[in-house]
């Protein structure tokens, strides 16, 4: 047996295996789908996912209730916005944020900014920043509010890059 055959045939499979691997194409996911399994993380507390899923940088945005100053009922506070555009923060935030935000839907509902009548009045100047990605917008429960998330998937890269939560 020829020493230097074997060598160039294992050297060809070789080259051939990498050249074909190289060749498949991973399925991408849809925004949809990048969504539903952006918030199956958040409820699983699975922080190497929520940060595979993650666009950088990703934009988080978010209210709190608070009682009206009539006293009656309750209207959404100050917005606050947090920006990480490092993978060391984007970690730390996500791994609280997943044990604190508790999300009862896990099929988005994709809702075009422009028909989403709330959504200017909830994200306020924010609101221009969503309008190039696709918006899903999931329910957290119901007390005597409505709680709600809103993820904003990049269309080209399929990652979320906004989060709001109420």
């Amino acid at each position: 047996m020829n020493i230097k055959l074997v060598i160039n045939k294992t050297t060809i499979y070789c080259f051939l295996m990498i050249f074909f691997s190289a060749c498949a194409t991973t399925p991408q996911l849809t925004t949809n789908e990048a969504a539903n399994q952006f918030v199956k993380a958040i409820n699983q507390n699975d922080v190497q996912v929520l940060l595979r899923l993650s666009n950088s940088p990703f934009y988080v945005h978010n209210q709190k209730w608070e009682s009206a100053k009539d006293g009656y009922g309750f209207v959404l506070g100050k917005r606050n916005q947090m920006i990480f555009k490092d993978n060391e923060k984007l970690s730390v935030y996500m791994n609280t944020l997943s044990k604190e935000l508790k999300i009862d839907s896990v099929d988005g509902e994709y809702i075009p900014v422009a028909e989403y009548p709330r959504f200017h009045d909830d994200l306020g100047g924010f609101a221009l920043e969503w309008e190039s990605q696709d918006i899903f917008l999931f329910l957290r429960g119901m007390g005597d509010v409505e709680h709600i998330v809103i993820l904003g998937v990049n269309r080209k890269t399929k990652k979320i890059k906004q989060l709001y939560f109420n």
